[in-house]
């Protein structure tokens, strides 16, 4: 069954001893931040097109297999790479990834991750 835009969140969220990120699309927005604390959160407006976008990539997957990806690589694991997942909720419904390493996301939920990162690119301030 297709998410519905209202009923879905999407939650990225990368960190490690030195690094933290937490990307996340609601509604008609993007929330991203590097901050520890939560306090400096930058808010954007999701174009139509890239709203679009993300629903057709979210309606690609199977959702209810996400708590069974196997990450590609494991080097999170021991302070390696940022340890990152993906959390998808719709409605009541949480679905969650295991964690894997950012910049190396498992096959089925790549085009997704790579579409999240590229919009927290686009609309940072530098």
């Amino acid at each position: 069954m297709p998410l519905l835009q209202d009923t879905l969140k999407i939650v990225y969220r990368a960190s490690t001893r030195g690094f933290f990120e937490v990307i996340q699309i609601e509604g008609d927005s993007i929330f991203f931040t590097k901050d520890y604390n939560l306090k400096k959160i930058d808010t954007v407006i999701l174009p139509p097109e890239d709203k679009t976008s993300l629903l057709n990539l979210v309606n690609s997957i199977d959702i209810n297999e996400l708590t069974q990806l196997e990450p590609p690589s494991k080097t999170h694991q021991y302070d390696a790479a940022p340890a990152a997942f993906l959390k998808i909720t719709k409605g009541d419904k949480e679905f969650m990834t295991p964690s894997f390493d950012h910049g190396n996301p498992p096959k089925t939920i790549k085009p997704l991750v790579d579409k999240i990162l590229s919009l927290k690119t686009l609309f940072e301030k530098p």
